[in-house]
């Protein structure tokens, strides 16, 4: 049995204590700025705008993620015309850049067919709705892939019926041609959430959330010398979360199993299998969202997820700590002004227990995006 010092318990129960009395499992719909598929646009052509301004400062020691901070802001100018009631087409373009840098760090057109196959399916190809709508949990895909992968390419379908939420998507990351000497690269993903609730007061809800990473590296036409691999990532889970009324709005437990299979038994320093658990509780005001959990992972690797859960260091070379065990916390504020203007504010701290070290990431980010009507016509 691992020893654990008295001051990580203590910790451990003030975390728990904080969360209990502030704050659901922590929202990321303040960091959207997708543009919903909206009904009744018929033939209408829109500019919209999706200004997205940030800054993250990771205060880390730990040699598996990265102590830097992300400051700068993304914007993404497109035209979107309602070619029919199902069909709507979206060509623009996303700019991004850190502050200090004198060029953009990335400069990525968009262009997305979104097709509204039934009321409550969609299909899109091209741009993806991606990075924090997937509302895959951080252990498997690392929530800053928003700046350091703003913009995913491929094929998505979403499924939103009042008892299920599914996003099923490839983000195809580097196409390869006959003669490359680079690897096919591509992310596959799914994340399904059933939703129960209990039909005397709907006070309580029972929420089952399934999420699946897959991560390959291959491609029959290049030169590259190493082996294809296919990682993959499973996590299964349960929320419970119970509505109040008054100043806390809920408040739920949440558990979750994750585990890590190279197919190809190719992984990093010779790590092909892993697993690893994820509880904690969660709480929910008008605007302030808390969290506090445990991690235990054993050889979990994640190639998608957050470097700070997993085993072999993403960041350096030779670096592998068999067991992680991590108490979390999320403190978070959210608040919208002007209907079209969200503004967020996030601390994530990470307590190492067998390091004894206290690594935390404070965080704030502006979105803004509106869209404007430009004019009615029937091109098609």
């Amino acid at each position: 049995m691992i020893k654990q010092p008295i001051r990580t318990f203590i910790l451990f129960l003030l975390f728990l204590f904080v969360s209990l009395i502030s704050g659901a499992q922590i929202s990321n719909e303040f960091r959207y700025y997708y543009p919903e598929f909206e009904e009744g646009r018929t033939h209408q052509l829109l500019l919209h705008l999706a200004n997205i301004n940030f800054v993250k400062d990771n205060e880390y020691k730990n040699k598996f993620a990265w102590g830097h901070t992300l400051i700068g802001y993304g914007i993404q100018p497109t035209l979107m015309y309602y070619a029919g009631e199902r069909l709507r087409l979206r060509a623009g373009v996303f700019l991004q850049q850190y502050s200090g840098l004198n060029y953009y760090s990335e400069i990525r057109p968009i262009l997305s067919v979104h097709l509204r196959v039934s009321p409550s399916f969609d299909l899109i190809m091209g741009t993806l709705k991606g990075h924090v709508h997937h509302d895959v949990i951080e252990p498997l895909f690392d929530t800053e892939r928003q700046y350091t992968r703003p913009v995913e390419n491929g094929i998505q379908f979403l499924i939103n019926r009042p008892w299920m939420d599914m996003d099923v998507w490839v983000d195809w990351e580097q196409y390869v041609q006959e003669g490359d000497d680079f690897p096919e690269w591509f992310t596959a993903g799914m994340s399904t959430t059933l939703h129960l609730k209990d039909t005397a007061d709907n006070k309580w809800q029972l929420s089952l959330p399934l999420h699946m990473m897959a991560v390959h590296r291959g491609g029959e036409v290049s030169t590259y010398v190493e082996r294809v691999q296919t990682s993959m990532n499973l996590a299964a889970g349960v929320r419970l979360n119970r509505e109040l009324q008054g100043a806390f709005e809920d408040v739920g437990l949440f558990a979750y199993a994750m585990n890590y299979n190279n197919l190809n038994d190719v992984g990093q320093l010779g790590v092909n299998n892993g697993y690893a658990w994820y509880a904690g509780v969660t709480a929910n005001t008008r605007r302030t969202n808390l969290m506090a959990g445990y991690f235990y992972g054993h050889d979990f690797v994640a190639l998608r997820g957050g470097g700070i859960f997993q085993s072999v260091s993403p960041i350096r070379n030779n670096v592998y700590v068999p067991t992680r065990q991590l108490i979390t916390m999320k403190i978070g504020y959210n608040r919208m002004f002007l209907k079209k203007i969200k503004f967020s504010f996030l601390f994530e701290g990470y307590y190492d227990i067998p390091d004894a070290r206290f690594d935390f990431a404070p965080g704030i980010q502006l979105v803004f995006s509106p869209s404007f009507f430009l004019t009615e016509a029937e091109f098609f």
